[in-house]
């Protein structure tokens, strides 16, 4: 430091005692321009706008001090002073800086171990420097290990690890945390934290069970068990698109075959191999029917498949059969003997060796064994309108939902079409628009859209209709309510909306929600759900989801050591869909 800088700095104390700012705050900086690695001209003009309330300028500043050949001592309690500030206003970033130079510039700083652990646990709260955080914490619990901090400083660790991409870190700091502070504050923070670091290693069962033990804890916070609740379902899904082989991302159609899937969309079908988990579009077979035409691909509405082959309802083309032992195809059309050329639904009875087709211009009948087809419609057969958009099959009923006009049933033993409405059993809620239709060996289940209501919902029936139970999903402006699916299995009854899917025991009456995940999907429309071995596939506008389900129910069940009856909703939640808790008068 030069002499010419002492004397400013002298004289500048002189005014500084004397109340004269101004001046002093001049020959301050005149110390400066003379020597600028002199550190006591910083602090000064720092204490004299600190004194004028500009905090920020302060810290200005005192970070040129800290960078000078030898800072002071009373330079860090300033700074310790203005970071006290900074948090009394919320001002995080600031305090985290304050606190740093201290740490950085001052190692015998009295009390520096709960400085080095606040400044972590800040720094934490900021996305921007993962690993400095993360340096600064573990030198914090490796040097001061008896500091009331240092559990949550452990978990933290453990978090910054997962964010910092050091997921197999992350589970062993994780672990060990759940390990020894099993009644600590921050366990569920921890749980979900581990879960992230399992799904990065693409452990996705292991961190299904992490996000369901939060979720089924009873005494952790709501907004936890909500962010738990989003990771699981997001987990559990995978989306397949153009990029994957499919013709396109409208899928409108699915049916599995065993080890295969078959996908319709908008242009075209995909049959797909899934042995081993894997995914392995199978070109040839899809291009024998995609290249059947010359107008371009086929627009494909529905799927049914057999032992020996595909049934494939179209848009445009009537009904497509592919024989999977020849590997050849037959178009079926009006000529044929299809009341329309726009199939929307397609339905194999094998028991009968039967087709039934829902066209726009009734149904149709195929009688496989003795080639012949029977159209059944509105002038001749008394049904609510020909437009048949829905179809299912039962031993003793075929079942037909129109799309403005309810639904009929077809008995077999009286060779008779019924309509079916309140006097038959059907509750006056149900909507005149059916959706979709899923059977089981003793029910029928189907969803509706009621446009003069604003609300969906699907009905419960015995096989043969005569009792029902029907139940509101959705109403108002919670998007087109017309996009309602239903799939049943033995145990469980699925419903997918555009907003969300739900799942339910069939015979415990419990409901859980499963969010889509938006990042990957985004905003969709739904258009078919299928139940595999495990597995729910959801055709969608945006690509085809499948949802593990096997790893959602298992886990939830070992994880919360309960049965499926057992299971309880967490209460902080309310993710039923509307109206279902009872049922409507």
């Amino acid at each position: 430091v030069s002499g010419a800088a002492y004397r400013y700095l002298r004289n500048a104390d002189i005014f500084y005692q004397q109340g004269l700012l101004h001046e002093a705050k001049s020959l301050y900086q005149k110390a400066l321009e003379e020597s600028p690695m002199f550190s006591t001209p910083y602090y000064r003009l720092a204490q004299i706008v600190h004194s004028d309330g500009d905090v920020d300028t302060a810290l200005d500043y005192l970070k040129f001090a800290c960078l000078t050949d030898d800072p002071q001592p009373e330079i860090a309690q300033l700074l310790q002073k203005l970071g006290t500030q900074y948090l009394q206003n919320g001002a995080y970033d600031q305090a985290t800086v304050a606190y740093s130079l201290i740490l950085e510039h001052f190692p015998d700083f009295p009390d520096k171990d709960t400085l080095a652990y606040s400044t972590g646990i800040l720094l934490t709260k900021q996305s921007a420097e993962p690993q400095h955080t993360l340096d600064l914490l573990q030198s914090a619990t490796i040097n001061y290990p008896n500091h009331p901090d240092f559990e949550q400083a452990s978990y933290l660790i453990g978090d910054l690890q997962t964010k910092n991409n050091q997921p197999e870190l992350a589970v062993a700091t994780l672990t060990n945390f759940i390990l020894t502070f099993p009644d600590s504050q921050w366990i569920a923070e921890a749980q979900l934290a581990r879960g992230s670091a399992f799904l990065a290693l693409n452990q996705n069962r292991e961190a299904i069970a992490d996000f369901t033990t939060v979720i089924n804890t009873p005494i952790f916070p709501a907004t936890l068990k909500r962010e738990a609740r989003k990771r699981r379902d997001d987990s559990a899904w995978s989306v397949y698109r153009v990029s994957d082989g499919l013709p396109n991302n409208q899928v409108q159609a699915i049916a599995i075959d065993g080890n295969f899937i078959w996908v319709g969309t908008s242009k075209g079908i995909m049959q797909v191999d899934l042995t081993d988990n894997s995914w392995q579009p199978i070109i040839d077979v899809s291009s024998t029917i995609n290249q059947m035409f010359e107008r371009g691909p086929i627009n494909v509405r529905a799927i049914e498949a057999t032992e020996q082959g595909v049934w494939v309802g179209t848009m445009n083309h009537g009904l497509i059969y592919y024989d999977k032992i020849d590997q050849t195809s037959i178009n079926y059309t009006v000529s044929d003997g299809l009341p329309h050329k726009l199939v929307y639904d397609v339905q194999v009875d094998e028991l009968n060796d039967e087709v039934w087709a829902g066209t726009f211009s009734g149904v149709v009948r195929y009688r496989r064994a003795i080639d012949t087809w029977v159209q059944y419609n509105r002038e001749e057969n008394d049904l609510p309108a020909d437009d048949i958009v829905a179809l299912a099959i039962t031993p003793v009923t075929v079942w037909i939902g129109t799309s403005q006009s309810g639904l009929a049933y077809y008995s077999r033993t009286e060779d008779l079409w019924r309509s079916y409405g309140t006097f038959e059993g059907l509750e006056q809620i149900v909507g005149k628009s059916i959706i979709s239709f899923d059977t089981t060996v003793d029910r029928v289940f189907f969803t509706w859209y009621n446009r003069q209501r604003q609300l969906n919902g699907y009905t419960e029936a015995d096989l043969r209709g005569f009792e029902s139970v029907s139940e509101e999903v959705s109403r108002g402006t919670t998007g087109p309510l017309e996009n309602i699916q239903i799939a049943v299995s033995d145990n469980e009854l699925w419903l997918v909306t555009n907003e969300d899917v739900y799942k339910r025991g069939r015979y415990s009456g419990k409901w859980d929600q499963i969010a889509y995940p938006t990042d990957r999907l985004g905003s969709i429309t739904v258009n078919c759900i299928k139940l595999g071995d495990g597995v729910a596939w959801i055709g969608t506008s945006n690509g085809l989801a499948q949802l593990n389900t096997q790893a959602l129910t298992v886990d939830q069940l070992e994880t919360s050591g309960q049965s499926e009856e057992e299971v309880v909703p967490v209460p902080e939640e309310n993710f039923l869909p509307e109206g279902v808790e009872t049922q409507n008068e």
